[in-house]
């Protein structure tokens, strides 16, 4: 779990982790503050638990790549998983990977679905999540993942990569092997968990995935994605992203031909990353585009104000209008709705295969307690069957 300046969440989500008691897992709990002596501090304070391994700040800042480098490095279990310092993820699927990995030795990926919970004050209106009801295990075959992620094959905003290190869990000797494969380094480019995933579903061998969920994808008001459909927000937070990066990353010599700057939304950001791939090691993968400038005008929809949609607009339409001599300017048609009134309660309730309920469920206050009230309605991990 590597961090930047977010101490309270940071230290909120170790209490977490450590308060589980299992002795077979390792927690590598890595800080990149502007001031060290918070976090020093608090590890002090917590004594000697032999699953830490901590790794405080550098005298300089790193970038995030470079952070989750070094956190990459210094861990040594035979999986991995990552998770951001808002975050949880249950380290009992630590049971599922050994049982899997029982049935499906060759297995080099698994993911599972996650849940989602803003902290306080990261939206102004209560959010809501959806539990599933299932508890299948599934093996995804690499030919429909490279279709789904480099295809763009059905994607909304961004296209299916939930095959990573970043909620989920990858085989160490898989990590090690792309590290030769690509660039000598765990981690390139500096969107660190898509350059994980493109890495991982070029290589992995099999892949398998987990209905029920182990992990929650947290947002407290200082994420990014904290600022998804305002572009004031937007702007400011990848200005911020750039300058610790250290350099404008929209304006690498590969960007040339592809005229959508992560600047302009989420599903542009990934467009960038996989340009990057795509050009630096030669993935050939035909007939995205369309899908793409569809996922571009659904970001576009996602604008929280009309000002706003009108501003992502024009840039996409701007993109598209010269990219590839516009063929492609016909499948971006981004439509205008205005938001519902939030005169009433959202939907809450059970659905065929989800229990939809608001992340303040039982009261939840962090991404934890959001987990454990759900885990009312989930299946125990040691009870999933794995009939691989």
């Amino acid at each position: 779990m590597p961090s930047r300046n977010r101490q309270f969440y940071f230290q909120e989500t170790i209490r977490a982790l450590l308060a589980s008691s299992r002795s077979d897992i390792e927690f590598v709990f890595t800080d990149n503050s502007d001031d060290p002596s918070i976090m020093d501090a608090f590890i002090d304070g917590i004594g000697n638990d032999p699953r830490i391994r901590y790794l405080a700040s550098e005298p300089k800042s790193l970038s995030m790549v470079d952070n989750w480098e070094r956190t990459m490095a210094a861990a040594t279990g035979r999986w991995v998983a990552f998770i951001g310092d808002d975050d949880y993820i249950d380290p009992n699927v630590a049971d599922l990977i050994a049982a899997i990995e029982t049935r499906v030795p060759d297995v080099d990926a698994i993911a599972w679905n996650r849940l989602t919970f803003h902290w306080p004050g990261a939206r102004a209106d209560v959010m809501q999540t959806a539990v599933p009801t299932g508890c299948q295990i599934v093996e995804v075959l690499r030919d429909d993942l490279m279709r789904k992620t480099f295809g763009w094959e059905g994607a909304g905003r961004v296209p299916t990569f939930m095959f990573s290190a970043y909620h989920a869990a990858v085989r160490r000797d898989l990590v090690e092997k792309n590290r030769a494969r690509f660039g000598n380094r765990y981690f390139e480019h500096p969107v660190v968990d898509q350059d994980s995933a493109f890495k991982i579903i070029s290589t992995a061998r099999r892949f398998i995935f987990s209905e029920r969920p182990f992990s929650v994808l947290g947002t407290c008001p200082a994420s990014n994605s904290a600022s998804i459909g305002r572009v004031d927000d937007t702007a400011r937070r990848h200005a911020e992203f750039m300058a610790d990066l250290g350099r404008n990353m929209d304006d690498d010599p590969h960007m040339a031909d592809f005229p959508f700057p992560s600047a302009y939304g989420v599903t542009a950001s990934v467009g960038v990353s996989q340009h990057w791939f795509r050009t630096t090691y030669g993935l050939k993968h035909d007939g995205w585009e369309e899908n793409f400038a569809r996922s571009c005008a659904l970001d576009t929809q996602s604008a929280a104000t009309r000002e706003d949609f009108e501003i992502i607009r024009a840039r996409y339409e701007a993109g598209f209008r010269v990219w590839h001599g516009g063929r492609y300017l016909p499948y971006f048609q981004p439509v205008y709705t205005e938001p519902a009134p939030a005169d009433g309660p959202a939907f809450k309730g059970v659905t065929p295969l989800l229990v939809h309920i608001g992340e303040d469920f039982a009261g939840a206050e962090t991404p934890l307690a959001l987990y454990e009230a759900a885990a009312g309605m989930m299946t125990p991990p040691s009870e999933i069957p794995v009939p691989l």
